[in-house]
């Protein structure tokens, strides 16, 4: 929420922000088309949730406006299971451990895919009008 203060004290009335949020439900891990497993999302989850309380309540306070929302899903492509895990090391979310020697073993590409909201707000002087 540290950063929301500098973006919008940095923003002229009329200026856009694109807020990107992960969203339930937690991360799905797939190979070839399968579901290999389900990743725990739930500190990213709670770290997202809270930003979202923080810009509804300046949209509620009328200092900004949101103008649209798209809710989709992103795909993260790794070349390899071992690839993933490196990645997701640090990442403040966890694949589950029983999952670990199944994606050590996919020596081929895997998917990471989790929903995401993308929302549109203007930085507001006096009144909300969504374009």
């Amino acid at each position: 929420m540290h950063v929301l203060r500098h973006v919008i004290a940095s923003l002229k009335p009329g200026g856009v922000v694109l807020d990107l949020q992960v969203i339930p439900p937690n991360p799905i891990v797939e190979a070839s088309g399968d579901i290999v497993c389900e990743i725990d999302g739930a500190r990213l989850l709670e770290q997202a949730a809270a930003a979202t309380v923080a810009i509804d309540e300046l949209v509620a306070r009328r200092r900004l406006c949101e103008q649209a929302v798209d809710d989709h899903d992103v795909r993260h492509h790794y070349r390899t299971g071992a690839d993933l895990i490196d990645d997701f090391a640090d990442s403040g979310r966890k694949i589950p451990d029983d999952a670990v020697p199944s994606l050590l073993g996919l020596d081929r590409p895997v998917v990471v895919r989790e929903r995401c909201r993308l929302r549109r707000l203007k930085l507001l002087e006096l009144e909300c009008i969504p374009v």
